[in-house]
């Protein structure tokens, strides 16, 4: 479990929305519940796939051992079970390659209780997802890539709602686009901090993540555009698409977001702010999941 990071259960809030983003039609089509419970098995296998693989690369080449550092108080390195000894390499590799088989199978299993009706956008997002985010360490290793690792992380996430919603629904809608990339924003802003914290072990092994490649204003000025892009889109979802009130729900996500750029490019406690990024993921799912179910 911990290799797998299947706790993580922020990873699985994109399903939970394409969920309740569905339309009446959709909701009563004869497949819709197994297809989502296959994806939903799915998501957690692309991300214990990915989450696998990432750990061998970095007990490989040791950042994980820079990063979780002896005396660390904000991190359990009981989260590295390569590092702190709980399995072996060649079990982690093993359970790796066993979890990419169980999510190309989960969602061709989905595909198929859909009888093979969903749109073609639905299986290329999800193939995509699948594979760009095993690549996030090995193959093309895209974190490695200037800019790169942020940009998979925001599109991966959103393709965890997208490709459920549109295979079920069989249509986009603005709400569901709206929320996917908010989604991914969230994730990064969680991310951004947390490399600015593992700048030192990313820059040992050559990955090149914005905290290792930009200067630190850079850095400021991208998370306070990253700030302003989710309040701008939690306003327009707010006035457009979901109930009024939602922008009132959302208030402790923008809260929780601007209390990041205090405690990090302020007083430059980048862990603390992490930890706040992930409370406000936690709002901000929320935030748009309670209008939903109450409207």
């Amino acid at each position: 479990m911990r290799l797998s990071k299947i706790g993580v259960i922020q990873h699985y809030f994109g399903l939970f929305l394409a969920w309740l983003l569905l339309n009446r039609a959709a909701l009563e089509r004869p497949g819709t519940t197994p297809a989502m419970l296959l994806f939903l098995l799915g998501s957690a296998a692309i991300v214990a796939c990915a989450c696998a693989a990432d750990d061998v690369v970095g007990y490989r080449n040791g950042s994980d051992a820079i990063n979780y550092q002896e005396g660390e108080t904000l991190r359990d390195i009981r989260k590295k079970p390569l590092l702190s000894g709980a399995v072996t390499e060649r079990q982690a590799i093993g359970f790796a390659i066993s979890a990419g088989a169980a999510a190309l199978l989960a969602g061709a299993l989905a595909f198929w209780v859909l009888r093979w009706q969903a749109p073609a956008e639905a299986y290329v997002i999800y193939a995509a997802g699948f594979f760009f985010s095993v690549q996030y360490s090995v193959g093309m290793k895209v974190s490695y890539r200037r800019g790169g690792g942020e940009t998979l992380l925001c599109l991966s996430t959103a393709a965890g709602l997208l490709a459920p919603f549109l295979a079920v629904n069989r249509e986009w809608t603005r709400a569901a686009v709206i929320q996917s990339l908010l989604l991914g924003l969230w994730l990064v802003m969680v991310s951004s901090y947390s490399n600015m914290n593992d700048a030192e072990g990313d820059r040992s092994v050559g990955r090149k993540t914005l905290a290792v490649t930009a200067t630190p204003t850079v850095i400021t000025a991208m998370q306070m555009v990253l700030f302003l892009t989710s309040t701008s889109l939690l306003i327009w979802i707010s006035l457009g698409d979901l109930p009024r009130w939602t922008l009132l729900a959302s208030l402790p996500t923008i809260a929780l977001h601007g209390a990041q750029l205090f405690h990090g490019p302020h007083k430059k406690n980048w862990l603390r702010a992490r930890n706040l990024g992930l409370i406000a993921y936690n709002f901000g799912f929320a935030g748009l999941a309670l209008p939903m179910l109450f409207s």
